[in-house]
């Protein structure tokens, strides 16, 4: 009867062992909340460079559209769009084909990390 247990012998946990479990639950339970966070970060950085995108798409075709061809050169404009304000950076060069021009246009929130930029070419004349 060595192999039986005694009827006096403790079932149970050490209390080492119910800290060891613990600690290896709550290190993965803050890896959960750090996820969480991280997804929550980037899911407002998509929807900023989305509605960047929107943006520019939108200035892009007010620039193809207008009669008149935009002037060479640099310049910083401010837009309102869904609520936020957008600033757009537009530059314009000419090509090796004198009757196209090359516009690059990059906007960004006023605030915010997000960003977008689209090149077109349309006629200089």
């Amino acid at each position: 009867m060595a192999n039986e247990r005694s009827e006096t012998a403790e079932c149970g946990f050490t209390l080492l062992e119910m800290l060891v479990a613990l600690s290896i639950i709550s290190i993965a339970a803050l890896t959960l909340v750090r996820l969480d966070a991280f997804a929550v970060r980037s899911a407002g950085d998509l929807d900023e460079r989305t509605m960047a995108g929107i943006v520019a798409q939108n200035r892009a075709v007010e620039l193809w559209t207008d009669p008149a061809p935009p002037t060479i050169g640099s310049n910083v404009s401010s837009v309102a769009n869904a609520g936020r304000n957008w600033q757009i950076e537009q530059r314009v060069a000419p090509t090796a084909d004198d009757s196209l021009l090359r516009i690059d246009l990059t906007v960004r929130p006023e605030s915010g990390r997000g960003q977008a930029t689209l090149t077109i070419i349309r006629p200089s004349r």
